[in-house]
């Protein structure tokens, strides 16, 4: 009995190992085994591709450049450029980059794709009219004058009745009026004032007068 079970042992063993050697496990087994280094490739690439996709990069430094080498610069970044504004000053290059003309500002991180805004140095002064802006205060002259691209320059005072509104805005010495054509940073002057003459009114004495109830 013992000898039966010994020999039908052996045969069991020896079907096993022609199993394990034959065409079809074989087959299989590398199958199960390709499938599981193809799924470990694709998980590797997509986390190579994720963080890619996440990379952040440094905004390069345009400013004082030409407008052509700042869109080259920030395009090779994988950046993507955009002219939005221009402005006019005599101390910087036309056609150039203006200082603070990027937006972000270089160095700072940002994803692939982003958009970086340029303001560059016009090649001519940018036209503007002057606002209505007499008999307004002070503060209020000052904002005006900036949204239209103006700056103040010599402010000087005369008397008047209503202290801090503006009496007269000058250019070049010369007193101009709402709506003279100007450019973009010209400097005016300003007359503003004081309310001085308002404070001598005030100032002045009242001569009292009485009328004797009788006359002789």
């Amino acid at each position: 009995m013992e000898q039966e079970n010994k020999s039908s042992f052996g045969e069991k063993l020896k079907a096993w190992g022609k199993f394990f050697i034959s065409p079809y496990f074989i087959k299989n087994i590398c199958i199960y085994v390709g499938t599981i280094i193809l799924f470990f490739v694709i998980v590797i690439q997509c986390l190579k591709w994720y963080t890619r996709h996440n990379e952040q990069i440094s905004v390069p430094a345009v400013e004082n450049m030409s407008i052509a080498e700042a869109e080259k610069l920030i395009r090779d970044r994988g950046l993507v450029p955009q002219v939005i504004d221009c402005t006019y000053t005599s101390t910087v290059k036309p056609g150039t980059i203006i200082p603070g003309g990027q937006q972000p500002t270089a160095g700072y991180a940002v994803k692939k794709g982003r958009t970086i805004y340029l303001t560059y140095m016009a090649y001519s002064k940018e036209p503007t009219t002057l606002p209505n802006i007499v008999g307004e205060s002070i503060e209020t002259v000052k904002s005006e004058l900036a949204r239209c691209g103006l700056i103040v320059g010599k402010i000087t005072d005369r008397d008047g009745k209503y202290k801090n509104k503006l009496i007269e805005v000058r250019y070049k010495g010369a007193a101009i009026s709402f709506g003279h054509q100007l450019h973009k940073g010209d400097i005016v002057d300003l007359v503003v004032d004081n309310g001085k003459e308002s404070e001598d009114s005030d100032n002045t004495p009242t001569i009292e007068t009485s009328v004797d109830e009788e006359e002789f």
